[in-house]
């Protein structure tokens, strides 16, 4: 364990608001330093929404600098594209619908393969593969697995927080109580009421003009229906106006599968009340009338009676103020067409911590939060623009791009070569000169 000077000083722990996926993260990162925390979470116990999740090599290596053991945890539930020939294939991009030409390319149809062209070594260095996928719930496991017992108050629902001039934090929660803290990192998601803090009401998220269909299948059927080359590797089918991504998750049992549509017109508004709306099956059918059959009728089969808006978080703020600071989908919650999400809080996680341990106590964390956010925000607000520019291209609707392949194919490499391959050890070195 390295010397944590932050907790040789702290008469009050550091507050992290939310215990999703990117506060547990953090939480071992600085537990790891002794660093003081505890955990204030919402819900009655720890809990994921969602069902798979990819991960690319920038995900799996932030997992292993948090802390070896979270990798380790990680690798036991990972699963791959089934076919050893695509260890270093992330997707194979296909035609979803008809090309719109004469004598054009047929549904189903390969397009290319994306594959880790940049570094073929990163991967094999990390035990993994270049695409790897989890549930949720096993990986919200494996960060479980290492939080300690009585740092975490459940039912806490946060509503405020005042900064003192004793330099103390006061939180409120929604059942009264109240809680001190020497700092507050707000983990608390897309919805965040900590960002209210941060950057006041004027920065929410912002519809996207795409919402997603969701299904999972069981392993015989969507190999019934496709085939194990499709059924068992990652694909993302690109049609006009739509795309459909389809990976295996719980080693191969099932299929996850999430159809996002874009609106047609593009500055449409998401009216519904709740970021969910209700979907029927029929409607699913409808958007992708003319689309692979296979897929189309096994999607339809399983599909979830809802459709989820899309919204992302684009802006320019600062990602702290004072000593409230923000962590992932609170600070910037992205559209999930490079599957960067979750690999972004990992990633935010490991360099938070690591400049929080190397500041000497409470009254020195702002020279960390802003050391991250000097490192952080534009990598991240990058690749919100990035993964915008990527849903797009599988839509054949990004300007000068279309249904071009060629184009398609660049456009892709460059968007997830910017999210692979950033040198994670050399952005904390960075940030930490700045301290």
């Amino acid at each position: 364990m390295a010397p944590a000077r932050y907790a040789n000083h702290a008469a009050h722990p550091i507050a992290i608001v939310g215990g999703g996926l990117g506060g547990l993260a953090l939480a071992i990162g600085l537990l790891k330093h002794g660093v003081n925390i505890h955990i204030y979470e919402a819900a009655a116990e720890f809990s994921e929404i969602g069902a798979g999740v990819a991960f690319a090599l920038n995900s799996t290596r932030a997992l292993g600098l948090i802390d070896q053991r979270l990798l380790d945890g990680y690798k036991k539930h990972a699963t791959y594209n089934e076919d050893p020939a695509m260890s270093a294939i992330f997707a194979q991009y296909r035609w979803g619908v008809d090309e719109k030409k004469e004598g054009g390319k047929k549904t189903g149809e390969l397009m290319f393969n994306l594959e880790d062209i940049w570094d073929p070594e990163a991967a094999p260095k990390l035990g993994v593969r270049t695409r790897s996928c989890i549930h949720r719930a096993r990986l919200l496991d494996e960060l479980v697995a290492l939080i300690p017992k009585g740092i975490t108050s459940f039912g806490k629902s946060f509503e405020a927080a005042e900064e003192r001039d004793d330099g103390t934090i006061l939180l409120r929660f929604a059942d009264g109580t109240t809680a001190m803290a020497s700092a507050l990192i707000g983990c608390d998601g897309v919805k965040s009421k900590a960002r209210d803090i941060v950057f006041g009401h004027g920065v929410q998220a912002t519809y996207t003009s795409e919402y997603a269909f969701r299904a999972m299948a069981p392993r015989a059927e969507i190999e019934a229906a496709l085939g194990s080359e499709l059924a068992f590797n990652g694909q993302l089918y690109c049609g006009y106006g739509a795309y459909i991504v389809t990976y295996p998750v719980e080693r191969g049992t099932f299929t996850n599968m999430v159809a996002i549509p874009l609106e047609p017109n593009q500055s449409a508004e998401w009216t519904h009340g709740e970021w969910t709306a209700p979907a029927t099956r029929q409607e699913f059918l409808e958007v992708y009338r003319g689309w692979k059959p296979e897929l189309v009728e096994l999607f339809a089969r399983y599909c979830q009676p809802l459709k989820w808006g899309i919204f992302h978080l684009q802006h320019e703020e600062s990602y702290y103020k004072g000593r409230i600071c923000l962590l992932g989908d609170s600070a910037h919650a992205t559209s999930p067409h490079l599957g960067v999400g979750a690999g972004m809080a990992m990633e935010d996680a490991y360099v938070l911590s690591n400049l929080i341990a190397a500041v000497s106590g409470p009254a020195d964390i702002v020279h960390a939060f802003r050391a991250y956010d000097a490192v952080r925000r534009p990598r991240t607000q990058k690749l919100i623009k990035c993964s915008k520019l990527h849903g797009m291209a599988a839509d054949f609707a990004l300007e000068g791009v279309g249904d071009d392949l060629a184009k398609l194919k660049a456009t892709a490499e460059e968007c997830f070569h910017l999210a692979w391959h950033e040198d994670l050890e050399a952005e904390l070195e960075d940030a930490k000169k700045l301290l």
